[in-house]
């Protein structure tokens, strides 16, 4: 008897040590989202339909347009290569940088294109007063 207690109570003690543990093991990572990439593939469709706009509102040239689709195809494509498989961590932060590339490479044609409406404009109101 004297040797059962101390063997059940560490047998006890063993059994709840591995039953809090394995739960924080199974909990899903923080960016669960992006785990099998619906997120990712939000913002891939989000940006095209970014580009789309900034043609209709004539904030960006149909070429640079036209530029900016195809790397967004290319984005698609890579996804959905990636995808097959299911997304490790680096494809992850692979898609996450080019979509942040795609997105800067729009915003610096927004501004491009607007500051060269604005010498435009600018010229023309010089032109009218004199």
């Amino acid at each position: 008897m004297k040797f059962a207690r101390p063997f059940i109570a560490a047998t006890i003690a063993a059994a709840l040590t591995i039953g809090m543990v394995a739960p924080a093991s199974a909990a899903p990572h923080k960016n669960a989202a992006y785990n099998n990439g619906s997120a990712l593939r939000a913002q891939i469709t989000q940006l095209d339909r970014k580009i789309d706009r900034a043609e209709s509102r004539r904030a960006i040239t149909h070429r640079e347009a036209t530029q900016l689709d195809r790397q967004v195809d290319r984005l698609e494509s890579t996804w959905r290569s990636y995808a097959r498989n299911g997304f490790t961590r680096s494809e992850i932060n692979t898609l996450n940088k080019r979509i942040g590339t795609l997105e800067n490479a729009l915003n610096k044609a927004t501004r491009n294109h607007n500051s060269k409406t604005a010498r435009h404009d600018d010229s023309r109101r010089n032109d009218y007063r004199r």
